[in-house]
């Protein structure tokens, strides 16, 4: 014990350095794991932060890539029925489109109302008159009605006042689609005879005898029917493909034949008025 203690003395400047070495590595390693946690705690906000900058900055860009795509979409339509009235794709005649399609975006919309109208970014300066069909890549939307300079309102499909032309897609049997003023999401189709096929599931399109509306553009399908008690035809209901709800871009058909077809089919209706045969 007495050379313990002797050893002790002669070499405690080596001791209690050794002992101040210890505790000075300890500290560093738990000051280090302290600012490992701080730096993982600054990267993680840091982090959070970008990755809600990247988000804003992917939605405008989001965006402005969709209005591209609406334009490329406006002239593919243009392009297929300029390929179906001309053979010869890269003739000049553009005046010989049978339809012209101009995109627009929605401004103002209503769902709820007995007479539901909805107003378009573009009016007169851009071509748009009345009576032009109003559609959406889900589906048939409306009727322009009132024009302006910059906008346009447009009668919606969920009007009481309006009725359109449709047919079922796989049979080809023609009616009416009226919106009953209830729920948006539905329309009624009537005239369809009860001794025609019809299931659940059907596709409803417009018809052919529309002058607004070009044929088989989408309107909804069959949710359910029934047959008429007082008379030969179905009670049809009918769900849109469009959701109005969620309605935004729509394109506004310029039929380029509506003026001569209304002016014989109102010729012929005078002529038999009185009696011109």
């Amino acid at each position: 014990m007495k050379e313990f203690l002797s050893f002790i003395k002669s070499a405690h400047f080596f001791l209690l350095f050794l002992l101040l070495e210890i505790i000075s590595i300890f500290l560093i390693v738990r000051n280090t794991e302290k600012a490992s946690g701080i730096l993982n705690s600054a990267n993680a906000v840091s982090g959070f932060f970008y990755s809600k900058i990247t988000s804003i900055t992917d939605y405008f860009s989001l965006r402005a890539d969709n209005e591209e795509l609406i334009k490329e979409n406006n002239l593919l339509h243009n392009y297929i029925n300029y390929a179906l009235t001309d053979k010869n794709l890269y003739s000049p005649k553009i005046q010989n489109l049978g339809l012209f399609y101009k995109s627009a975006k929605v401004v103002k919309n209503s769902i709820n109302k007995p007479y539901n109208i909805l107003t378009v970014n573009k009016g007169s300066s851009n071509g748009i008159h009345e009576n032009m069909a109003v559609v959406s890549n889900d589906g048939v939307v409306g009727i322009t009605a009132v024009t302006g300079k910059k906008y346009t309102t447009v009668i919606s499909i969920l009007n009481t006042k309006l009725e359109i032309s449709a047919k079922v897609k796989r049979t080809n049997y023609h009616g009416i689609v009226k919106w009953d003023g209830k729920n948006p999401e539905y329309v009624l189709l009537n005239d369809i005879p009860v001794y025609s096929s019809l299931f659940v599931g059907d596709n409803i399109v417009t018809g052919g005898y529309s002058s607004i509306f070009p044929e088989n553009i989408k309107i909804g399908t069959v949710s359910e029917f029934e047959k008429d008690k007082q008379s030969t035809f179905y009670n049809i209901k009918v769900k849109l493909s469009q959701d109005f709800r969620k309605l935004e871009n729509v394109y506004l058909i310029d039929y380029k034949g509506i003026d001569e077809r209304s002016q014989l089919e109102d010729s012929t209706v005078t002529m038999f008025q009185f009696n011109r045969f």
